[in-house]
């Protein structure tokens, strides 16, 4: 029956747990036998707001009790754990410490608010940001390539020639629409085809114009009023320009912590040739 007893894959694992917390008392004494947890007032006031959010109203003193309870008591797990060491070689414990780290470096570049003067800067350095695109009205008929290379080319000269009488061309049926009114050239080239959105800027204006390429076919083309797109002024676009060179801040931070670690960090990859070896690692035998 002992014997048995012994043979007990779960004593065994109790044992081994009694050995571990017994040898890590050891190895880290408390002066007064005990650890901390702090619940600041700040968490208190968290723990109060996310139970209003959740149940829509304020916490009882007892259910707020119980919150800041189960809170103490997570924050104990987690250290026992990490005393335990089973944090270590855990990917998603890694990916959100990670990700905590990424906020706090990003909660630091958000309190970095920029001059007028930075803001010009930037503006001015990337100007071609900023750039509004061309807007085209416009009427368009459609000779659909469905027709083949003879009879696509047949009926293209037929429309040729109607254009040179004064006529309108006439083209295909087809989902496309046939008039737009000032578009911009990126929603045309959405609908067209970006080639044949591009090479409306060659088009002239107030006459028919084509052949002009698309997915589609061929298109005949009469273009009313042509805005071409420019720079648009600072005023503008501030609200971009700002959480552009709030994200370019962000990453600037991000790199230069990075490289911080990198000078007082020392990776060593175990086994590696030395050709591929980062410059910055350090090679160790395996």
């Amino acid at each position: 029956m002992l014997k048995k007893l012994f043979s007990e894959p779960l004593l065994h694992f109790i044992f081994l747990s009694v050995v571990i917390f017994a040898a890590y008392d050891v190895l880290n004494p408390q002066e007064n036998g005990q650890q901390v947890i702090v619940v600041s007032e700040g968490r208190v006031t968290q723990l109060s707001n996310s139970f209003r959010d959740r149940w829509s109203r304020e916490p009882f003193p007892q259910e707020l009790e119980g919150a800041i309870h189960a809170y103490a008591v997570n924050e104990m797990f987690i250290r026992e754990a990490i005393a335990l060491g089973l944090d270590v070689d855990d990917q998603v414990i890694g990916q959100r410490l990670r990700k905590k780290m990424n906020y706090l470096l990003e909660d630091l570049a958000e309190a970095n608010i920029p001059t007028d003067e930075v803001v010009k800067k930037f503006y001015s350095d990337n100007a071609s940001k900023y750039r509004s695109t061309p807007h085209y009205s416009f009427q368009q008929v459609l000779l659909s390539a469905d027709r083949g290379g003879q009879g696509l080319a047949e009926h293209l000269r037929i429309q040729q020639q109607r254009i040179q009488q004064g006529l309108a061309p006439q083209g295909d049926q087809s989902m496309l629409p046939g008039d737009l009114e000032l578009t911009a050239q990126d929603q045309i080239g959405r609908r067209f085809g970006a080639g044949f959105a591009e090479d409306l800027a060659k088009v002239e204006i107030q006459q028919w114009v084509g052949p002009v390429t698309s997915v589609y076919g061929e298109h005949f083309v009469f273009i009313r009023e042509k805005q071409s797109g420019g720079i648009r002024p600072l005023e503008t676009v501030k609200d971009a320009v700002l959480s552009d060179w709030q994200y370019e801040n962000n990453k600037t931070l991000e790199r230069d912590y990075e490289q911080q670690l990198l000078a007082r960090y020392t990776i060593v990859v175990q086994g590696a040739e030395p050709e591929s070896t980062v410059p910055m690692m350090k090679k160790s035998a395996p």
